[in-house]
């Protein structure tokens, strides 16, 4: 897991707009969650479910990360919101509360495009 948090890190070194380019990812994981959700894929689910949680245990190691420049505040909150997430993701797909995970990462989009 250092290894994709430490692939992110000179991603976003790299990127003038790392928010923008952190709530486009997010975007699509999103996307392809309704989709799945929506044609109740089994299939689907399980893949989008797996790249949601590598983004979320993403989210959860930069937000535990002290030299992280989002202030002390707002790194908690997003740290509860990941465990939050991360605990359904923990689940089968059939018995996660899916519709949680979309809303709390539909929010995380909106907050970054702002």
């Amino acid at each position: 897991m250092n290894k994709a948090i430490h692939l992110y890190q000179q991603t976003r070194q790299l990127t003038t707009h790392s928010k923008l380019l952190d709530a486009q990812v997010l975007a699509q994981i999103c996307y392809a969650l309704e989709r799945a959700i929506e044609h109740a894929d089994p299939y689907a689910l399980i893949q989008v479910c797996g790249d949601c949680r590598l983004v979320w245990v993403t989210i959860r190691g930069l937000m535990l990360d002290d030299s992280h420049p989002y202030p002390l505040a707002l790194k908690q909150n997003l740290l509860e919101l990941a465990e939050t997430v991360l605990h359904e993701l923990q689940q089968e797909p059939a018995d996660a509360d899916l519709q949680l995970v979309l809303q709390i990462s539909q929010e995380l989009v909106a907050g970054l495009q702002s």
